[in-house]
C-alpha cells in the first residue's frame, strides 16, 4: 500500500497534521497532497488521481461536497472520506446520497479514523458509530414526515421562505406580522420532525414545493 495516494483536505493544522502523521508515519501511505481550501482541493484531486480522498465537510470556501459534486466524475478510481466537526443528520445523509463511501465525526478517536481508511480502501464503506447514528435518526425523521399534511397557510409559508424571501418579507406579501412567519417556521420544523432552517429548503425541495436550483 506504498504507493497508495492520498489527498487531505483540511483547514485546520493541527488536525492537518495529526492526520498527515496517520497517513504517512502509522499507515504507511503517500500523502499526494495536503490542501486547505476547496480550490486546492480541486486542483489536487484533479492532478494527482489519489486513490483516497479525506475531505472536511466545511472549508473556508465552501463545502466539501463541492468537492465531490465537481471532482468526482472525473475521479472513478477515487474514494471519499469525509470527516466534520458538525453533527447533524442531514450532513450525514447527504454523504450518502452523494455516493461517499465513509463519514467519521472529528470527536471520534484516531483509531476509528484509522479503521475507516483501511477499510475504505479495501473497497468498503465505512460510517462511524455516530455517523450511523446520526443518519439512522434523519431517515426516521423523514419516514414521520412522509403523508404529514400541511395547511395551505403552511404550504404558502414553506414555499416562500424555500424560495429566499426572508420572514419580513414573507409577512408583508402575506399580511401579517414577521413574528407570525417566525412561529410559522418554528411549527413546520416541529410537525415535520426537522431541527436547522436548511433542512425546511430541502424538504421544500424534495416534497416538490418548490423546484431545486
Amino acid at each position: 500500500m506504498s504507493q497508495t495516494k492520498i489527498v487531505l483536505v483540511e483547514d485546520h493544522t493541527m488536525v492537518r497534521q495529526l492526520f498527515a502523521h496517520l497517513i504517512v508515519d502509522e499507515l504507511g501511505l503517500k500523502l499526494a497532497a495536503d490542501c486547505m481550501t476547496v480550490a486546492e482541493g480541486s486542483a489536487a484531486l484533479l492532478k494527482e488521481k489519489p486513490d483516497l480522498a479525506i475531505v472536511d465537510w466545511m472549508l473556508p470556501d465552501g463545502r466539501g461536497f463541492d468537492l465531490v459534486r465537481a471532482c468526482g466524475p472525473k475521479l472513478n478510481r477515487t474514494r471519499w472520506l469525509f470527516i466534520s466537526s458538525n453533527e447533524q443528520g442531514h450532513l450525514v445523509r447527504e454523504a450518502v446520497s452523494l455516493g461517499v463511501h465513509g463519514f467519521v465525526m472529528k470527536r471520534a478517536n484516531l483509531a476509528i479514523l484509522r479503521t475507516a481508511i483501511t477499510k475504505i480502501l479495501a473497497g468498503e464503506k465505512y460510517y462511524c458509530p455516530d455517523s450511523s447514528r446520526l443518519l439512522v435518526e434523519k431517515m426516521v425523521d423523514e419516514g414521520r414526515a412522509v403523508g404529514v399534511s400541511l395547511s395551505a397557510r403552511e404550504r404558502e409559508v414553506l414555499r416562500g421562505f424555500a424560495s429566499g424571501q426572508n420572514p419580513k418579507a414573507l409577512a408583508d406579501r402575506i399580511g401579517v406580522s414577521a413574528k407570525t412567519i417566525q412561529n410559522h417556521l418554528s411549527m413546520l420544523k416541529e410537525k415535520l420532525g426537522l431541527s436547522e432552517p436548511a433542512e425546511l429548503v430541502h424538504y421544500a425541495i424534495k416534497h416538490g414545493y418548490i423546484e431545486a436550483p
